[in-house]
């Protein structure tokens, strides 16, 4: 029965919570993965966001129900009045939650990041239950300690996106160990991939030729996501092939304006065009992964479960990996990827240089890459672990009301159920 939804007279509803959304964000596109299984495993999602152009664009009304809020992000500075400024906001959108929670009638509250335990609050005020989705790598300290003891008190349950991020979790936080369940990410619709998409617009757009190897970083431009080791690693392969040539997808980061500045200085610096390119963030990324003949991800911290190296499996494609955070879950070395040590340019440029001169590799690497998603990352996978979740964390819930109400628990609340999912 834990892998029953339990419902009375109508579906249970769960409020979904970011602070943040980005059409650059794979936290974003993860919520909204998320929230699409939760409906078809027949949840009713609420969608609680800040008010911006991402997302009303990712979040359209007509696709569902939404509730656009002035949300402001938490951020390291020593501002006063930027702290000042962010607790006035929090207090607005943690009043507005707890009204929410109880107009809509909303069973339990999933929390998309780390940084949005505020709607975790407002539920345990609420009296309903609260998931938290750890989708980022180790936080500083004092954060981390913060944050955890925030979890300590509100979470029902933790969602880790990777066996690297549990390990964190349960290292620094092992009474929390319990709570944890490891749900891999899927932060895209496998069906955009599944079409035959075709890079040669983009190809020459940028004045590649077909004979030309094409080499692709995906990624916000930001100091963490490795740039500096993409573009250094660009500039040694240069030395001993030119038919290599080197396309960066993606724009900047609000805030952090003068790391893509850097960045953009570097590349002029080592490896200037059209050796090297910008092609700034793109809406059509099925179209550019067909174009790249090999892809890189690179990051120097360890990042927790990256879209983009599934997304060059799904589109085909050999993906060279760093061997940190969950990148390892992702790459099994040599048949499904390429996995080099982290932070070393020497091992990024010459991985580049044998799968440039091995077509035969490239091709066996991208078939078994594809092959891998497509039997791991199905939606009815994600669909049923998180119906399972949302069962026992429901059922508890009401178990609990019941003994309030009662003084003993009862088993009513299971007995009705819809969306039966195997386990």
């Amino acid at each position: 029965m834990e892998n029953q939804l339990p419902v009375g007279r109508q579906r249970p509803s769960v409020l979904f919570f970011s602070t943040y959304v980005s059409c650059e964000s794979g936290a974003s596109y993860a919520m909204r993965e998320t929230m699409r299984n939760a409906a078809a495993s027949g949840i009713r999602p609420l969608v609680v966001i800040p008010d911006s152009v991402d997302s009303r664009d990712m979040f359209r009304s007509a696709e569902f129900d939404v509730v656009y809020l002035k949300i402001e992000r938490p951020r390291r500075t020593r501002s006063v009045w930027i702290h000042g400024r962010w607790a006035a906001n929090s207090l607005a959108t943690f009043l507005s939650l707890r009204r929410l929670i109880r107009q809509r009638n909303v069973d339990l509250v999933h929390c998309n990041e780390i940084t949005d335990l505020l709607a975790g609050m407002a539920a345990k005020s609420c009296g309903i239950p609260c998931i938290c989705h750890l989708r980022t790598d180790r936080p500083p300290q004092p954060y981390r300690e913060l944050l955890l003891s925030i979890l300590r008190h509100i979470a029902g349950s933790i969602i880790v996106t990777s066996k690297a991020t549990a390990a964190w979790v349960n290292r620094d936080g092992k009474d929390l160990a319990q709570r944890t369940r490891l749900i891999y990410e899927r932060a895209f619709d496998m069906h955009a991939y599944d079409l035959p998409a075709c890079g040669t617009a983009f190809r020459r757009e940028l004045g590649i030729q077909r004979d030309e190897i094409l080499v692709l970083l995906v990624s916000k431009l930001v100091t963490p996501k490795g740039h500096e080791y993409f573009i250094s690693a660009a500039e040694k392969v240069r030395e001993v092939s030119r038919r290599v040539r080197f396309v960066i997808v993606g724009g900047p980061v609000p805030g952090h304006e003068e790391e893509a500045a850097a960045i953009h200085h570097l590349a002029e610096k080592l490896t200037p065009a059209p050796a090297l390119q910008f092609a700034g963030p793109r809406p059509d990324l099925p179209a550019v992964y067909a174009a790249s003949d090999i892809v890189v991800h690179c990051p120097i911290y360890p990042d927790p479960y990256p879209t983009v190296v599934l997304l060059a499996m799904a589109a085909g494609k050999p993906v060279i990996g760093s061997a940190s955070g969950g990148i390892p879950e992702q790459i099994e070395h040599d048949r499904t990827g390429v996995m080099i040590p982290p932070n070393n340019t020497e091992a990024l440029a010459r991985a580049i240089l044998e799968l440039s001169h091995d077509p035969a590799k490239r091709k066996s690497l991208a078939s078994e890459g594809r092959r891998w998603v497509r039997e791991n990352f199905t939606p009815e996978t994600q669909r049923r672990m998180l119906a399972g979740l949302y069962a026992h964390l429901l059922a508890a819930s009401l178990r609990k009301k019941n003994r309030g109400a009662h003084g003993a628990p009862t088993t009513e609340a299971l007995l009705e159920a819809r969306n039966h999912i195997d386990a």
